[in-house]
């Protein structure tokens, strides 16, 4: 056994021993194919829910049809969205702000529509098994009234992004719309089918038992039963899938074939602060770690996206070492991260010797 996989395993039992870890998975490659390696928790489920990180894979359809043509970054959503729909979303200074709202808005958190998710937070100190288990979810117009009723911090494209769940209610609005299609139908025919993702597919409330063939998911120590809350989410957050299927896409999305041409430098080209070390573009987050953490030979961005049940898809776009994984864990995202860099240092003891 090489170095990198004795690294790799001891790493990945010594954070799955954890309480607080559920089923850990986790999945590294590089563009040469000299490192490839799995490690998943014993009698670990192959599908876990990856949240947040769905918003690449919905973003994709987007920028496809930015890429032939068929929309622009800065088309109004309100050619494309029923008005009525983005009234009240954004008013600063006493001025309703629907008509500025661009599909680049969306996308990158720059629209200043406030995060309606806030206001379903859990109480740690709750019972979150009895809580989740009981949440009936909600609608994507559910979703937009609690958003209005909320103070919008600054107007679309002003030069800042703050990362806003209900931005991407609107993308799930603006993907079934232009394709005709439900979002799941339209995720399946351009992306997972095509790809060959034999384990992915989206949560809806349809689909439910998807939730409850994944990996458990945790808020701290206790039981996460929130289906119809996740199955709320569209893009924001609804995909199931594994980590050799989330590789595959991430792989993808840094060669350039899932985003269409160019597209991924578009995507990254305007990117703004929205968490320490972290920046957004178009449906893509970058992080930037210290070379000292991460062990790469130069300092420079992982492009990818995280999620917040302790999924991340990251990948160097020089190198192509990639990595991706899933805690299963709500409440401690930086866990996540620190598998990630964990991951990286080991492969680079394969370069290293």
């Amino acid at each position: 056994m090489t170095s990198f996989e004795d690294r790799l395993t001891a790493m990945c039992a010594r954070v799955n021993a954890r309480a607080d870890v559920s089923e850990l998975s986790l999945r590294v490659t590089d563009r040469s194919g000299e490192i490839d390696a799995a490690w998943s928790a014993p009698g670990a489920r192959a599908t876990h829910c990856i949240a947040s990180s769905t918003k690449p894979f919905a973003a994709a359809l987007i920028l496809r049809r930015v890429a032939s043509g068929e929309l622009g970054l800065d088309q109004p959503l309100v050619s494309i969205v029923p008005r009525d729909e983005l009234t009240g979303l954004n008013r600063v200074g006493g001025t309703d702000r629907a008509d500025e709202l661009t599909v680049r808005d969306v996308l990158a958190h720059t629209s200043g529509i406030p995060n309606y998710y806030a206001a379903k937070a859990l109480d740690p100190n709750s019972d979150i098994a009895a809580v989740t288990a009981a949440d009936p979810g909600w609608s994507y117009s559910d979703a937009l009234e609690i958003a209005r009723g909320m103070e919008a911090k600054f107007a679309p494209h002003s030069g800042r992004a703050e990362y806003s769940f209900t931005n991407y209610q609107l993308v799930t609005r603006v993907i079934e719309v232009v394709t005709g299609v439900p979002l799941a139908e339209a995720l399946t025919r351009e992306i997972i089918e095509p790809m060959g993702l034999r384990d992915t597919a989206l949560l809806t409330p349809a689909s439910l038992e998807l939730f409850d063939r994944a990996s458990p998911v945790l808020h701290g120590r206790q039981s996460y039963r929130g289906a119809r809350r996740l199955a709320s989410l569209g893009a924001e957050g609804a995909l199931v899938s594994s980590t050799a299927d989330t590789m595959r896409f991430l792989r993808a999305m840094l060669d350039g074939e899932a985003l269409g041409d160019g597209m991924l430098q578009r995507a990254l080209s305007d990117r703004l602060p929205i968490f320490p070390g972290a920046s957004y573009g178009l449906g893509v987050m970058a992080l930037t770690l210290p070379r000292l953490l991460t062990g790469l030979p130069r300092p420079g961005l992982l492009i990818g996206h995280a999620g917040m049940t302790g999924h991340f898809m990251f990948g160097d776009p020089v190198s192509g070492l990639a990595a991706v994984g899933t805690t299963n864990q709500l409440a401690d995202p930086r866990r996540s991260i620190r598998v990630l860099i964990g991951a990286l240092r080991a492969a680079r003891s394969v370069s290293r010797g």
